[in-house]
């Protein structure tokens, strides 16, 4: 209990938030504007987000393929599903999921743990490099356009150095095969409470890197085509707004949905709440402002994110049941193998 008493807090003060939000704002106005984009234009706003996974996932795929695993693609989009769906509801700036899908692909056809770990760690540094390249191009956009608040305008300014810093260090690592994270561990393992620990990790950290090495030395052109379609599904996203505001009758300008992607997603890499609850809401109202659209139809936007990820967490619950199912019950099969 006391373990997840942070993740519980959390939680509760992001649907306290989300509750003042919406009483706040008129919650009628809101639904109202969700209703006015009707079932088509659902159909495609959560069409475009299913097309997005479907895209991460065939790009992972090539990662697992230059790795010499040829995993069937509805295995490595169900792991992509369950584990991003975890990310989502972890405070932890959407890195929470990993390990699930680590499991899942390297239990199902016992590969090794140490591969599957590394493209996962490639995959993600692509995911995050294709993001991080629009948040780049917006953000540079939006200082150039805009007249931004001082605070707004520094905060991108000094958000955008430091996560610069941490892929250009990644980046530099892969590139030029320097162990920074077993130096760190190293480092954590000379404090005398986690020196056990960092050294039962140390070697299969140690491992992990070697593999992640090999995807930008020897499979560089299957890594290439892979962060292509990271750019591919990051446009997407890009775009995502627009889909949604068409609907509304609202056309936005390439300055604008840039300006856009850049804030919303630097809120989205602070997460402190399941999901980024609340925080989301409140940061979309802001930003929202500063491309004249209203707090209404800002928070309609908000909550139809809301109910595509909330389809996307329904299906990789039962997912994640069905899985647990199969293996309980193979489980109990092979136990009644021996059962004379």
């Amino acid at each position: 209990m006391k373990k997840n008493l942070p993740i519980i807090l959390s939680g509760a003060a992001g649907v306290i938030l989300l509750v003042l939000l919406f009483y706040f704002f008129n919650v009628i106005k809101i639904f109202s504007n969700v209703r006015e984009v009707g079932l088509l234009g659902a159909g495609v706003f959560i069409g475009n987000a299913f097309l997005i996974l479907l895209i991460g996932s065939i790009s992972w795929q090539i990662v697992l393929k230059s790795y010499g695993h040829n995993i069937p693609f509805k295995d490595v989009l169900t792991a992509k599903l369950i584990g991003s769906s975890i990310s989502y509801l972890t405070p932890s700036m959407y890195i929470g999921g990993e390990p699930v899908k680590i499991y899942i692909l390297g239990k199902k056809f016992r590969l090794s743990m140490t591969k599957i770990g590394a493209s996962v760690v490639v995959d993600k540094f692509l995911e995050l490099g294709a993001s991080l390249f629009y948040i780049f191009l917006g953000s540079i956009w939006t200082l150039i356009d805009y007249n931004l608040p001082w605070q707004i305008y520094w905060a991108l300014v000094g958000i955008n150095i430091l996560f610069a810093f941490g892929m250009g260090l990644l980046l530099f690592s892969f590139l030029f095969q320097n162990r920074y994270f077993s130096r760190l561990v190293n480092l954590i393992g000379r404090i005398k409470p986690l020196s056990k620990t960092m050294s039962k990790i140390e070697p299969t950290i140690a491992k992990v890197e070697g593999e992640v090495f090999s995807a930008f030395r020897q499979q560089k052109r299957n890594t290439l085509f892979a962060f292509l379609l990271d750019l591919l599904a990051g446009g997407l996203i890009f775009i995502k707004p627009s889909i949604f505001f068409w609907f509304l009758h609202t056309v936005f300008s390439l300055s604008q949905l840039a300006l856009l992607y850049a804030l919303t997603h630097i809120i989205l890499a602070l997460q402190f709440t399941p999901g980024s609850l609340g925080i989301f809401e409140l940061g979309e109202v802001g930003i929202y402002r500063l491309v004249g659209v209203g707090s209404q139809q800002a928070l309609a936007y908000s909550l139809m994110v809301r109910i595509t990820d909330l389809i996307g967490v329904a299906v990789a619950g039962g997912l994640g049941v069905h899985l647990g199912i199969k293996y309980f019950w193979g489980k109990k099969r092979d136990e009644n193998l021996y059962d004379f």
